[in-house]
């Protein structure tokens, strides 16, 4: 596939990956906050992304400002661990040719977010330095295919890319066969980018 204007000829299949949810693992930052207070993750039935509806019903408002707090602490993006197989796959996509950006929007209510998450990429994908996208609307963003938690990502463009949502807390109660159970299934992700149809600009 070709393309102008300075843009490379050989298109190497590009796979944006959000940070938080498919890299640094968000709910388990998240658990560690309740369990602090003493209050069981378990217990909660997620039903939505944004995690505030659903501890406020089973801990009540000071459970969600507990949450809100830590998460808008200096450090708290900084600390999370990695998700799971994520360091494996993404290996295994950047050997099998793919390229890989990390796109991920800031928390902008948290002063030190945006340098947390690159000192993050720094540690533990060391391959991904450099290749970093913040922004806060991804339409803007190129790539053949998204990796995010969120439900639907929507914004000011058309998006470029398909968009495969990576299974978290907050959109288990979604199931429609566009989402990646866990990183085991990194070779489907590698299949669907191979796949002409990922490609329709």
């Amino acid at each position: 596939m070709s393309h102008h204007g300075g843009m490379h000829i050989d298109h190497k299949p590009l796979i944006l990956l959000d940070q938080d949810g498919p890299l640094a693992d968000f709910d388990a930052g998240i658990h560690a906050v309740l369990a602090s207070a003493g209050l069981d993750h378990t217990l909660v039935r997620w039903t939505d992304w944004d995690y505030s509806d659903d501890i406020r019903r089973h801990f009540g408002d000071a459970a969600v400002r507990l949450l809100d707090d830590a998460r808008h602490d200096p450090g708290f993006y900084r600390s999370l661990p990695v998700v799971a197989g994520a360091q494996e796959a993404v290996e295994r996509l950047l050997e099998a040719g793919c390229e890989i950006v990390v796109c991920t929007a800031p928390d902008l209510s948290n002063p030190t977010c945006a340098s947390d998450k690159l000192s993050w990429i720094e540690e533990h994908f060391s391959a991904l330095v450099g290749k970093v996208v913040m922004a806060n609307d991804k339409t803007f963003v190129r790539g053949d295919v998204l990796v995010d938690d969120k439900p639907s990502v929507h914004g000011v463009m058309i998006p470029s890319w398909t968009h495969i949502r990576f299974a978290t807390n907050g959109n288990a109660h979604l199931s429609d066969g566009s989402e990646l159970a866990s990183w085991s299934e990194w070779d489907r992700l590698l299949r669907l980018v191979r796949t002409p149809l990922a490609f329709a600009r």
